[in-house]
């Protein structure tokens, strides 16, 4: 098993608005899966989906990579007070 990222796609006013700032797609589970599907149905019978939205599972340790490459980026990137 694996540990899968969640997400769900579409927005909608109930559970997803972008009048608050939210995502289409939008990280909604960490789950541990035989493959993304099982990740899927495990998050679909926590989460709201309302007509329109669906789930999608990517690897946690992938996304999680992908996060902290980004973090690394802007802290090489941020510039002292001297500057």
């Amino acid at each position: 098993m694996r540990e899968f990222i969640v997400y769900r796609h579409g927005w909608n006013e109930v559970n997803q608005n972008p009048a608050h700032g939210l995502p289409e797609k939008m990280p909604v589970a960490r789950r541990m899966a035989e493959d993304a599907d099982d990740a899927c149905a495990q998050a679909a019978a926590q989460v709201s989906l309302m007509d329109g939205q669906y789930l999608t599972a990517e690897f946690a340790d992938e996304v999680d990579a992908k996060v902290n490459n980004i973090s690394m980026k802007v802290e090489a990137l941020e510039r002292s007070e001297n500057e």
